[in-house]
């Protein structure tokens, strides 16, 4: 059996496409098929189901699916042994929310830069929603986000925790004393779209406290957000940390509040393939990146 038509294989039932896996191979797609033929000849036996409108692999297909997974982890996994971090060799393109680029994802790639000097990383930054489907569908190979991510079979390690905030200008009226979230929700919310997780989890305190939804002004940028806040147009919902400059130079304080909002948990994400050795090492040193970042980060805003 040839290995690289299995291979093949592999990609193509991952991603559900055979145009993905041509392009994950670097290949193109009548190629893969002639892959996925003649590992069938070599068979004996159809391994993809083609009479659905979307092809699917058949009862003995899904069995060497198993057996393929388990080549490619077995393939990457020896490499990985075998070979020094400083001599690792690939690209990875890593989706991150944009909560990690305003905190420690300079850090991180500086440091990925050092340790793995031959593997390139190309960064997208979304929301989680869309980072979470770009893992699913194979068009990321990794991703930092919000997580748990549980609607599809992937492998995730707990990165890093990030709190909400009430944030506004230092001339923002009413801004002395403790606020109710009665009060609070009465101004103008700078925030995220209502599709993400930060927007609903406001939307359940303020159905918990019987209060009806604000004026709000959403964004995808959080740099919108703060400047929007900066200008004293709003109150501002966002991860404390990430405002973090804004705070420290004055131009942005946090309100006094007794409302506390859920802690979001960050993670790393990727499914198996014949890179997850690398996406191991990756995350290895995102854990570590994040958790000698959110110390510090957190030290300057208690300061």
């Amino acid at each position: 059996m040839n290995l690289k038509n299995l291979e093949a294989f592999y990609w193509v039932v991952t991603l559900n496409s055979f145009n993905k896996a041509a392009t994950k191979l670097q290949t193109t797609q009548p190629a893969v098929s002639q892959k996925i033929t003649a590992l069938e000849n070599d068979l004996g036996f159809k391994i993809l189901d083609r009479s659905f409108r979307q092809f699917k692999p058949t009862h003995k297909g899904m069995t060497l699916f198993k057996y393929a997974e388990k080549f490619m982890r077995l393939e990457t996994d020896l490499v990985a042994e075998l070979t020094e971090n400083q001599h690792l060799t690939g690209t990875i393109r890593l989706g991150v929310s944009e909560t990690i680029v305003y905190t420690w994802l300079v850090e991180y790639i500086e440091k990925v830069q050092q340790e793995f000097p031959k593997v390139s990383v190309e960064i997208v930054v979304d929301l989680t929603p869309n980072l979470q489907e770009g893992v699913r569908t194979g068009d990321l190979d990794m991703a930092f986000l919000l997580g748990p991510t549980l609607a599809f079979e992937c492998i995730e390690q707990a990165l890093c925790n990030f709190e909400l905030s009430f944030l506004a200008s230092p001339s923002f009226k009413g801004g002395i004393g403790q606020m109710s979230f009665k009060t609070l929700m009465s101004h103008t919310i700078l925030t995220y779209p209502k599709i993400t997780y930060p927007y609903k989890e406001l939307k359940a305190k303020m159905k918990e406290q019987g209060i009806d939804e604000p004026l709000s002004i959403t964004s995808y940028s959080l740099a919108t957000l703060l400047r929007l806040a900066e200008q004293g147009l709003g109150i501002a919902v966002v991860p404390t940390l990430t405002a973090l400059k804004e705070i420290t130079d004055g131009r942005l304080e946090i309100l006094n509040t007794p409302i506390r909002l859920k802690t979001f948990h960050f993670t790393s994400v990727y499914i198996h393939g014949n890179d997850v050795a690398l996406k191991e090492k990756l995350t290895d040193v995102a854990v570590m990146v994040s958790d000698s970042a959110m110390k510090r980060l957190n030290a300057q805003i208690n300061t």
